[in-house]
């Protein structure tokens, strides 16, 4: 039984993921599958830079109202049921995003996405500081801490999971797909990347502008938007908090796909890397097929 091919793009913000893959999908009958955490929330298009398509779908855009709860076993369970259909229909998945851990659990097998939320524990934990939290991650789960990097070793949240995870007793291992999976990295140098930032966020101002309130979900931006709207700070001061906080978390994710083993980089700065992008992926496509 051959394996069900699946298409990867991924990389930092402002790299053009969503319309490298739209212009993919048209070449090789495909469908796209977002893999963003902030784009799972309905609306809010300026603020998380939903890039939409009359010519080709979209899947996993809009999912949940942004009060609503999203995690990542939610989005595995509906990536895979949505992989699946494409693929029954004899079309590409193409799956687009810059959520490393959503693309790493839906492509490997990985046994804390169904721990389910320990609401009790998470209301002691949420009181600690990041010094507490760590020492109470290394007291549960020592590899797990060792293998965190620095950025996360600082991150409550992301703290807060280990732990409830390292001290529930629901382990339940996922079985690995069978996806013949391609990666593609998009990437430039920071300078660009920053620019590339900078453009897309003065581009979005105005509508995501629109979109914001006190309901919303911790979107890059938001708070910034919100001070100004309260009078707080001139446009071009939000633009530059914007810019910057979107910057940063373009690093992070970075940092986290260059981790990632079998990645075929593409600098979007390259004239060309659209053509060779495409050549990788016909060659890829068209074996074993």
């Amino acid at each position: 039984m051959l394996m069900q091919k699946v298409l990867i793009i991924c990389g930092p913000t402002a790299t053009g993921k969503s319309k490298l893959a739209i212009s993919l999908a048209k070449t090789f009958n495909g469908e796209l599958v977002s893999a963003d955490s902030r784009q799972v929330y309905e609306g809010l298009d300026g603020l998380t830079g939903k890039d939409r398509s009359e010519e080709v779908p979209i899947w996993l855009y809009d999912v949940v109202a942004v009060h609503q709860e999203f995690s990542v076993a939610h989005f595995i369970t509906l990536a895979r049921r949505t992989i699946a259909d494409i693929g029954t229909r004899g079309k590409l998945p193409i799956v687009v995003g810059g959520t490393g851990f959503y693309l790493r659990s839906l492509t490997t097998s990985i046994d804390t996405i169904a721990v389910p939320p320990n609401r009790e524990l998470r209301k002691i934990l949420n009181a600690a500081s990041v010094e507490t939290l760590g020492q109470r991650l290394r007291r549960v789960d020592r590899e797990k801490w060792n293998i965190l990097n620095e950025s996360d070793q600082k991150n409550p949240r992301r703290l807060i999971r280990a732990i409830e995870v390292a001290m529930s007793a629901t382990y339940i291992a996922k079985r690995k797909p069978n996806y013949d999976v391609l990666w593609i990295g998009l990437t430039s140098p920071l300078p660009v990347l920053k620019q590339r930032i900078a453009k897309r966020v003065a581009e979005r101002f105005d509508q995501a502008l629109s979109e914001v309130g006190g309901d919303l979900p911790p979107v890059l931006g938001a708070d910034s938007l919100l001070s100004f709207r309260r009078g707080e700070g001139t446009k071009e001061e939000t633009l530059a908090k914007w810019v910057q906080r979107e910057f940063q978390y373009a690093k992070r994710q970075l940092t986290w796909f260059r981790k990632e083993n079998g990645m075929n980089w593409f600098d979007v700065s390259d004239n060309d890397y659209e053509d060779r992008v495409t050549s990788r992926v016909g060659q890829w496509y068209t074996t074993y097929r």
